[in-house]
């Protein structure tokens, strides 16, 4: 993909609302300037004036004070004109973004951390980002536009503000900094306390919190993690209010030796009573420019470049990512072979595979078999390019998966995950998801009967197009054993080389689960593999061949029946444990 747009590549694409917007901001400055010279000729021919000249004033003057009054509302409108151009814009770049970044990536905390920050009104911060630096270059004109008035008047008046100012830009550094750090430090103590905050009002929760009674627990912990987050931001806020104080009594000492030194000039003749009485008001705006300008603009700006920064590091993240096209799917396979691979996650010393080698012929069926964590799902992840090993290599008819375009490879798997989704859609969609593009009734149909869902879906008012889920009002909500035989259906919906099955059945018993598998077998087709995996050896016993996972490698492999003659070995071992389930 390409770079991620800054604010100012964005402005530039539909400008005119933002050219709308600096316009307000230059007339505003150049309405600053003009209200004083206005002002003091007013004030200083005000009895020699005649009824004519002075409703000139008048109406001059109210018409300046009448741009002030409309000129905040029409800067509301139009920020949040750039606000939407912004969302459209950001929403897509961040969603697409996401989509296309490869697995290893999304499980990390710190990537999973940065696409929460994203996600956190983005357009926002764009949005208050380029008006920020609006105002400031418009307080910026105004501010030039006074001086120039005044300068020839009280030139000893420019050091003080020359130290002011430098004040100010020091002051303006540590505000900047300290929100920048706000903000992230705000995301991320957020991530505990909004998790907390899910376990108390999710309803998928409802029976554990009613049969466990851990609800006061867990709101204890959400108060506890409230206070320790508030506690962590307090400090930045005091340290940033002490900044500010600081900074707003530089600004008073900007409005009050205005005050003070005019008066010299004032009492020696150099200035006339009208410029003082105009100036004095100017100067005191200049003086909340620059506190506004360091409490809000600038931290503003800190924001929305942190923003802008959480979208580079987004951007830079490693892609996987491919769209389903049918005609596109590689022929079948002969082998996958995998060759002395070595896989250990990130922060981790032991390997979670360690020097693992394999071979899956295609028209045979294969079972990973063996206790948690001992790196079943990982094997499937490396074999579907998920994750690249550490060492070692992975092939698919001898050609390098990790050289191999991502969309070929992809498109030799199909699957159902321990994790599957649960698709408030229809039955038909949460099917024809797995192969957009077609819409094949015949097979869907024989995709679930072999899931044994086929004659629940014609029990239902609209069959396929019955809609599931709570998200619409009428949808139907399914058993777990129902959403797992549906996700199912949806894996053999899919044309593919390799069906894998990592856990899909944990909410069915035991005998369903090797029913399903044995029925599945006799009907399945020589052109293509599949493994499956489980911790459930019940599944197991029809496979052409069961490869037995330990500490990160086959210990074991062979039919049933082969490896049960080895009384001592792991398999057998964990069968007899297992077997009293099946009887």
């Amino acid at each position: 993909m390409s770079q991620p747009k800054s604010v100012w590549h964005l402005i530039a694409k539909k400008p005119y609302a933002a050219l709308a917007a600096a316009l307000l901001i230059v007339v505003q400055a150049v309405f600053h300037v003009t209200e004083v010279i206005v002002l003091e000729d007013f004030i200083d021919n005000f009895s020699s004036l005649s009824w004519q000249s002075a409703m000139r004033f008048v109406i001059l003057l109210s018409g300046i004070y009448i741009f002030y009054y409309v000129k905040e509302p029409l800067l509301g409108y139009l920020k949040d004109k750039i606000r939407l151009q912004f969302r459209v814009h950001l929403d897509r770049a961040v969603i697409e973004k996401a989509a296309r970044i490869s697995v290893a990536a999304l499980e990390s905390a710190d990537q999973q951390a940065l696409l929460k920050r994203l996600q956190d009104e983005p357009e926002k911060r764009y949005a208050n980002g380029f008006f920020s630096i609006l105002q400031i270059l418009g307080g910026l004109l105004g501010m030039v536009g006074v001086f120039s008035l005044i300068v020839n008047s009280v030139p000893f008046f420019l050091p003080v503000i020359l130290v002011l100012l430098g004040l100010m830009v020091i002051a303006f550094r540590f505000i900047g900094k300290n929100k920048v750090a706000m903000y992230q430090t705000r995301q991320e103590i957020g991530r505990r306390s909004e998790y907390l905050s899910d376990l108390l009002f999710d309803r998928r929760l409802a029976q554990e919190k009613k049969l466990f009674g851990y609800t006061n627990y867990i709101q204890k912990l959400y108060e506890e993690e409230t206070i320790r987050s508030g506690k962590k931001m307090i400090k930045s806020i005091l340290f940033t209010n002490a900044v500010l104080w600081i900074y707003d009594n530089i600004t008073y000492l900007f409005s009050a030796s205005a005050y003070l030194l005019f008066l010299i000039p004032l009492y020696s003749g150099k200035i006339d009573i009208g410029l003082y009485i105009a100036i004095i008001p100017a100067l005191t705006r200049l003086g909340t420019f620059f506190v506004t300008a360091g409490s809000s603009y600038l931290p503003v700006y800190k924001e929305y470049q942190a923003c802008f920064q959480d979208l580079k590091k987004l951007y830079s993240l490693p892609e996987q990512y491919y769209v389903y096209k049918e005609e596109s799917a590689p022929s079948t396979f002969h082998v996958i072979k995998g060759e002395n691979i070595v896989f250990r996650y990130p922060g981790q010393e032991k390997p979670v595979l360690n020097g693992l080698s394999f071979s899956f012929y295609s028209g045979k069926n294969y079972a990973l078999v063996g206790e948690n964590g001992c790196g079943k799902s990982t094997l499937i992840k490396l074999l579907m390019g998920f994750y690249k090993p550490e060492s070692g290599s992975i092939t698919i008819d001898g050609e390098d998966i990790h050289k191999m375009d991502f969309a070929k490879l992809q498109h030799y798997f199909s699957a159902v995950f321990q994790d599957f989704n649960r698709y408030d859609f229809t039955i038909e969609e949460n099917i024809l998801i797995s192969r957009l593009g077609s819409k094949e009734e015949l097979e869907m149909q024989h995709a679930l009967q072999q899931a044994e869902l086929d004659q629940w879906v014609l029990s239902c008012s609209d069959t396929y197009h019955t809609m599931l889920g709570n998200l619409e009002e009428g949808g139907v909500e399914l058993s777990g054993g129902q959403w797992q035989r549906l996700s199912i259906a949806r894996m053999l919906y899919r044309k593919a080389g390799i069906y894998i099955w990592d856990e899909p059945t944990a909410a069915m018993d035991p005998l369903a689960e090797s029913r399903l598998y044995t029925a599945f077998l006799k009907k399945r087709s020589k052109e293509c593999a599949n493994i499956f995996v489980t911790h459930r050896l019940g599944a197991a016993v029809s496979a052409d061949e069961i490869c037995v996972m330990e500490n990160g490698r086959f210990v074991e492999q062979g039919k049933h029946t082969e490896l049960m003659q080895k009384a001592d070995g792991l398999y057998c071992r964990m069968f007899q444990a297992q077997k009293g389930m099946y009887q």
